[in-house]
Formats: structure tokens, sequence, C-alpha cells
């Protein structure tokens, strides 16, 4: 099956310009853990995630972190959030984006977000522009209603 049937087609999305404390509000008010970065036109150019933020603010601890308790000292994790609150995604977000196209496989995406240790990636139309998301919840979802349904 397309990926264009099955995905998510929620464009929540920010740019370039968008501050790290404004994209943190827009994850946890729509429960995800990363967003799409896109131009004026809606040309996807970039992803920040929940990981890319906590990498600003403590560069190369993301690579100890294996779970909230490990972290040292929240006060210090905490005041240099705040710091960088201010500055914009445009600094931090990843841009070599993995993304997929509406007409790929579902099998193909399956695999991909597996191989790659992906939760979710976006989905662009033929001119680029972003579409839509997928996750691997959408994916998971749809087999178990397919294998239903047979």
């Amino acid at each position: 099956m397309r990926i264009g049937d099955l995905m998510d087609k929620d464009l929540t999305s920010i740019t370039e310009n968008t501050t790290l404390k404004e994209a943190i509000e827009i994850l946890s008010q729509h429960n995800l853990t990363g967003l799409p970065v896109v131009d004026e036109l809606g040309a996807l150019v970039g992803f920040i995630s929940e990981k890319d933020i906590i990498q600003a603010s403590l560069p190369g601890y993301c690579d100890y972190l294996v779970g909230a308790a490990f972290i040292p000292d929240f006060d210090q994790l905490s005041e240099k959030l705040r710091k960088k609150g201010q500055e914009p995604v445009g600094k931090y977000m990843t841009r070599e984006v993995i993304y997929f196209s509406e007409d790929d496989s579902d099998l193909h995406v399956a695999l991909s977000l597996i191989q790659k240790g992906l939760k979710m990636a976006p989905v662009v139309g033929k001119d680029g522009v972003f579409i839509g998301i997928v996750s691997r919840a959408h994916l998971i979802e749809h087999i178990m209603c397919e294998e239903k349904e047979n």
C-alpha cells in the first residue's frame, strides 16, 4: 500500500525562525517527538526533535543518555534549556532529513524506519512540499487492521 494512504495528514510544522521554546511548546501540545521544518512555500528544509533540543543544551550528553534517570544535575539541564529557549530552530535542526514520498510502499517505509531507528518521518509530495507524517505507530496500526480484515 502507498504510504500516502496511511500517513497522518496533520501539517503541524515550524520554520527555521521558530524559537526552541516555541518548538517545545508545539511538541508538547501535539504530543509529538519531532517536527518538520518548512520554508515559506511549505517545502521541507529540516527536522527538529526533542533529542536535538537536549543536545543543543548539553552537547555530547545525549550519547550517554539512556533514560532521564541518568541526568546528573537536573538544575543544570533546566538552566541550559532556558538559556537556549530563544534561539532559532534553524541553528540546531537536522538539515539532511530522511523523508518519504507519498508513493513509497508501506514495506519500504517500515523497513527504513526500523533500520534507521526512527519513530517518525515526514512525507513530501512530488514538488518537495511537506504533506504529512508517517510513524511506526501508523504502520503497526495498518498491519494489525489489515490482518484482522483478512
